[in-house]
């Protein structure tokens, strides 16, 4: 499973227009969340807004936005503004209940009436769509009363009115007076504004950014430890420090806030700073969806879909997308509508699929992107293809700037192989560099599918110098990512060696793991392991079960092929019969080289009642179909008068199709 690192969302966890900032208790009326809670009454409505801060980001607790709301509740209805203030961003932005934005213009417009400047910003940017006038009057009194809130309060407000400057409402965008802003609070105990800004100097002061969520999070603010564990683990911007990355996320976690557990389950996935452990893993997921982590949801899901850790579910894994996407987490929207659309482990549904697929795609879930492209050529609608894959490639998903990388090699002369050259055609200027650098990209960004192309093109010499060295090395890494074909493509260069062995070897376990999965492609390509003898003993028995499996699931290549072996026993037990019956299938299907192998059922009465007239037939539907069996098949009833008229030059004219397709025993 690709590693997907995400930090928690100022936006979509604290209350607040901007930043619920500054949980610190204020007026010296409680010390911690916990005093705050006790003392929360009508007569001390700040402490309930105080511990609603605490509840809301998870500062010294797990973060419990139900509790947040009746605390926040329990401080509007005894008259504090800065608690109907909040209860506006709750009902604006549906934090915890439903979005209304007509309660959410009431608890602003109560509070800025009160003075309180945030909620006169957050008024202005709810009516600035119907009244720019009064919108720009309302933000411009906000920031009146945060100036004089923060030179007389400090702290949250200070923090509050830094935002603004970084962001330029209702004052000129000043970055440099937003850091002063934040520091000022920062520095009054406001762990929230370190936060704050250490995400504004992240660019330009790691080692300051460091210490800040370091402050943070040793003042309780566990988002700061996610956020800091995940800096350390993965080295950004810092020196990696396994050890101390993996010490922060576990002080989140144990402190109650779920991305903690989370993102702790992802280093034991793909084994970062720590050994792989899925079982640990899993553990970690379930604890964190049960604390309400959609993101966590999405990845126990994908475990489940991919069997990693615990027994194959998929059932249980689109559930647990379900709820994800339900909660706003996009990656699992469009794993469910993936589900949807392919009818994988639930019922099929290309409408709500799709819907599932494109809303993901917006909500910048690049794979969701990828897979609508593949969706569309698929459905004869390739033009809108490489609309979304551009997309997915701007958000960063590699099988997306892969596929787009083909569209642009199709589209100025074919895809390449590796036994063939590109054809000619006409590319948009820079298409071709860019095609080649996508591909590389898309390598380099973990898509197995971009290292086989990006060999195919080094082995051609397509745009770039050929170069053998760089092919191979592209190809094994290919095959290292799971690429199936990087494996075969290696196995075919390196021919009859050890090493061409072990290539084969692998792509069988891959071609095994992907029929097992329900991949009815993997399943044709195995059956022709078993037959043709590649990286395991020719067995004929197992390539029956191969072919079979794709041939139930509608694959009428596979039929024929199944019928194949059959109806000639090679290997295995003739059965006429049940040959006969998989070709009539597959012809009706319109498989002509099943309806060939028909015609020879029919003219030596295998499986059926032997019927000339119905042998020329079904020969003559292969041979018009391009299959050389047909063809020879028609000869052969030329020669001998069979259900026809001796014919000799019908004779040399059905050898003669037969040679041109293909049959060089047919060509003299």
């Amino acid at each position: 499973m690709a590693l997907w690192w995400r930090a928690l969302s100022l936006a979509g966890t604290l209350l607040s227009l901007t930043s619920v900032l500054g949980c610190r208790p204020s007026g010296g009326t409680c010390r911690d969340l916990r005093s705050c809670e006790r003392s929360c009454s009508s007569r001390s409505p700040e402490a309930c807004v105080s511990a609603g801060r605490g509840y809301a980001a998870g500062v010294g607790v797990g973060r419990n936005v139900g509790r947040s709301v009746e605390l926040f509740s329990q401080a509007c209805s005894a008259g504090e503004p800065e608690g109907c203030a909040y209860l506006g961003s709750v009902y604006e932005f549906g934090l915890g209940v439903e979005v209304d934005l007509d309660r959410a213009e009431r608890f602003y417009e109560s509070a800025c009436n009160a003075g309180e400047g945030q909620a006169c910003v957050g008024l202005g940017a709810l009516v600035e769509a119907e009244n720019q006038g009064e919108a720009s009057r309302l933000t411009a009194q906000g920031v009146e009363l945060l100036e004089q809130d923060c030179g007389t309060r400090g702290g949250r407000a200070c923090a509050s009115l830094g935002l603004l400057y970084v962001q330029g409402i209702g004052v000129a965008q000043d970055l440099g007076q937003g850091r002063r802003l934040y520091t000022l609070a920062c520095d009054s105990g406001d762990v929230e504004a370190c936060v704050g800004l250490a995400e504004l100097v992240r660019d330009t002061d790691p080692a300051a950014t460091g210490e800040l969520y370091d402050r943070a999070c040793d003042g309780g603010y566990y988002y700061a430890c996610v956020q800091r564990g995940i800096d350390l683990l993965l080295g950004s911007g810092v020196d990696p420090d396994p050890s101390q990355g993996v010490a922060r996320l576990e002080q989140a976690c144990e402190g109650g806030e779920p991305r903690g557990c989370a993102s702790l389950a992802t280093a034991y996935v793909s084994g970062v700073g720590v050994d792989m452990d899925t079982d640990r893993a899993v553990g970690l997921y379930e604890q964190a969806c049960a604390q309400g982590d959609a993101y966590a949801c999405g990845s126990l899901g994908l475990l489940y879909s991919l069997g990693s850790g615990v027994d194959r579910d998929l059932g249980r894994a689109a559930t647990l997308f379900a709820e994800a996407c339900t909660a706003g987490e996009a990656m699992a929207c469009g794993n469910l509508g993936w589900m949807h659309l392919e009818g994988i482990g639930i019922s099929r549904d290309r409408g709500g699929g799709l819907a599932l697929l494109r809303d993901a795609c917006e909500a910048g879930d690049g794979a969701s992107c990828h897979r609508l492209g593949v969706y569309a050529v698929e459905s004869g609608e390739a033009g809108s293809a490489e609309g979304y894959w551009r997309r997915g490639c701007e958000q960063g998903n590699p099988d997306a700037c892969t596929a787009l990388s083909v569209s642009f090699i199709d589209s100025g002369g074919g895809t390449p192989g590796p036994a063939g050259e590109f054809a000619e055609g006409e590319f948009a200027e820079g298409d071709a560099g860019l095609a080649v650098e996508l591909a590389r990209y898309g390598c380099q960004e973990g898509s197995a599918a971009g290292c086989t192309l990006a060999g195919q093109i080094y082995a051609l010499g397509w745009n770039v110098e050929r170069d053998q060295e760089s092919a191979d090395a592209y190809f094994r890494y290919a095959c290292d990512l799971g690429d199936v074909q990087g494996c075969e493509v290696l196995a075919t260069w390196l021919g009859d060696t050890a090493e061409g062995e072990a290539y084969w070897g692998l792509g069988l376990g891959l071609r095994e793991r992907g029929c097992e999965a329900g991949n009815s492609g993997d399943c044709v390509v195995l059956g022709a392991y078993f037959a043709r003898g590649l990286g395991v003993e020719k067995d004929f028995g197992r390539a029956v079960d191969a072919y079979g499996s794709a041939c139930r699931d509608g694959v009428s290549a596979a039929c024929t092929h199944e019928g194949q072996i059959l109806i000639t026993g090679t290997g295995v037990e003739p059965d006429y019969a049940r040959a006969f019956g998989l070709f009539e299938a597959a012809c009706e299907a319109g498989e002509g080289l099943a309806c060939a192998w028909l015609g020879l059922a029919y003219h030596r009465g295998r499986g059926v009642e032997q019927d000339l007239k119905a042998a020329v037939s079904h020969y003559g539907e292969g041979c018009d179909q391009g299959y050389s069996f047909g063809c020879v098949g028609m000869a052969k009833l030329h020669e001998q008068g069979a259900g026809v008229r001796r014919d000799r030059r019908a004779v040399r004219r059905f050898y003669a199709r037969a040679c041109e397709l293909g049959s060089a025993q047919h060509c003299d």
